[in-house]
């Protein structure tokens, strides 16, 4: 199986692998969390930001809403999610619109369809 690239577009990056886009993405979340800041400008805001977008347009998710409401920052979260029958606490990312809802994102799970779609087989 052949390792899949992730370009970045917003900061026209590559990344050689999925796992190593998801580990420094991860890395930028937990540090959210750890130090329950909000990331509003920067690169990594404009990463994370393309990131989630590129996701909703690939999976159809939330398409009306982004263009409605910005994204205004991203911050550290903890949820719940359901692996292998289990409740398991999780870290992951949230998404601050500009009405102030907010929404769960897993950079992983975005990645990795960002991943497939940039490299089809």
């Amino acid at each position: 199986m052949v390792a899949k690239t992730v370009t970045i577009e917003s900061k026209d990056y590559v990344f050689n692998t999925l796992k190593e886009a998801q580990k420094y993405y991860d890395a930028i979340v937990k540090e959210l969390y750890d130090t329950k800041l909000t990331l509003t400008t920067g690169q990594d805001f404009d990463d994370l930001k393309w990131i989630y977008s590129s996701y909703c347009s690939y999976i159809n998710h939330n398409v009306d809403r982004l263009k409605e409401s910005d994204i205004i920052g991203f911050k550290g979260i903890s949820t719940v999610q359901l692996k292998g029958g289990q409740y398991i606490p999780t870290e992951c990312g949230a998404v601050i619109f500009s009405d102030g809802t907010e929404e769960e994102f897993f950079t992983d799970k975005a990645l990795k369809e960002i991943a497939i779609k940039q490299n089809p087989r």
